[in-house]
Formats: structure tokens, sequence, C-alpha cells
């Protein structure tokens, strides 16, 4: 039997502790993040227009994200539209965003908007040879990108990742062959000497 879609593994959910960030902007930019209660309020001046970005982001540890869910809260008070973007950054330093998601989340927003379902697809700054999701992801970030110069502030709280946990046959060579037994009457399956559960955890 050739391998692995016999074995199914459920995804995880991690909440990203917004104490953990890191400040993301361009040289003219300032970032100053604060969190309180669980909301992470970014403050930010950018001064030189599309060329300036202002954010923060988050170390992940090489994980298969499927979809991140947040709350985000805009800033009324601009006098001009600043676009808001989402971000995932992969194991070659690609990032990618949702074109299509962002021009829903606006940079006015005077309340709390849940966005419950987005996952990057186009490449942010770049164009990768592959698509979002090929390659495990080290970080998530957001971030402000004004086309005029402004001061003023975004909060995120509540955010969360679906990702998919590594096991001890990701990666997997479907060319392999992997043996199907029956021990104890539970299944297991025996591949390159070692045997796994049908969750794909390794059994000693």
């Amino acid at each position: 039997a050739a391998l692995v879609a016999a074995i199914a593994v459920s995804a995880a959910e991690l909440t990203v502790d917004l104490s953990k960030y890191s400040v993301i902007k361009t040289e003219t930019a300032t970032v100053t993040p604060s969190l309180n209660s669980g909301v992470l309020k970014v403050d930010y001046t950018t001064t030189a227009g599309w060329d300036d970005v202002a954010g923060v982001s988050f170390a992940l540890d090489n994980l298969k994200v499927s979809n991140i869910a947040f709350e985000y809260l805009g800033d009324a008070t601009l006098a001009s539209w600043t676009s808001f973007f989402v971000y995932l950054e992969d194991t070659e330093g690609a990032k990618f965003y949702s074109s299509s998601a962002d021009m829903s989340i606006s940079s006015w927003a005077g309340d709390y908007q849940a966005v419950a379902t987005y996952f990057p697809t186009d490449g942010l700054w770049c164009s990768p040879a592959y698509p979002a999701g090929d390659k495990p992801f080290v970080a998530v970030g957001f971030m402000a990108n004004g086309g005029t110069n402004a001061t003023a502030a975004f909060s995120i709280k509540n955010v969360k990742l679906t990702y998919t946990p590594a096991t001890g046959i990701d990666n997997a060579n479907a060319e392999v062959k992997t043996t199907k037994i029956i021990r104890d009457g539970q299944a297991l399956f025996v591949r390159d000497g070692k045997t796994f559960n049908a969750l794909g955890a390794e059994v000693k």
C-alpha cells in the first residue's frame, strides 16, 4: 500500500501570544505597541506614503497554517484610506496576503471586526513560483501601509491559527512502501523500519 492517504491528522488551533510581538517598520515609520487586557494596540506614524509600513509580527514554528481568525479595530480619525495587511511569511521569506479579504478590513473601522476565515493566497511584494502553504510558515504579521502620511493606530485581539500538527510521517515519499499490520487489535503502519499508529505518532 502506498502511504499516508489512510492516515488522518486532526487540525489544531493555536492562540497567538500577543505579548511576543516583533515590531516591523520601514526606516521612516514609527511603531509603538501596547498590550492591555488581551488587546494589542499598535500606534504608528508613516511619513513616506506607500514606502512606509508599520506593524507587528509573531514568530511561528514552521507551521502548516490553514486559517487565521482575529478581531480588528481600525482608527476612525484617519483622514484617508490606509491599507491594513495580514500576512503569513514562509520558510523561503515569501510573504502572502489576501487581496480580496483585505477589501473588507476597513482602516476606519470604529468597532471591532471579527474575521473568522482568512487564508492568504496572493504574494505580498513578491511573485513566488509556488502557492501559499506549499512551505511551512515562520511568521504572521499585521501592518498598516498608507498611500498618504498618517498618525493613527490599529488594534488586534483573539488571534488564532488553525494548523496541521507535524507527525512522524510528514514529508513522506509516496514511493516508499508502507505496510499495514495489526498488533493487539490495533492497526499500525510500518515505514522505513519505524512503526506508526493511525494518527501518525511513532509507536516504540
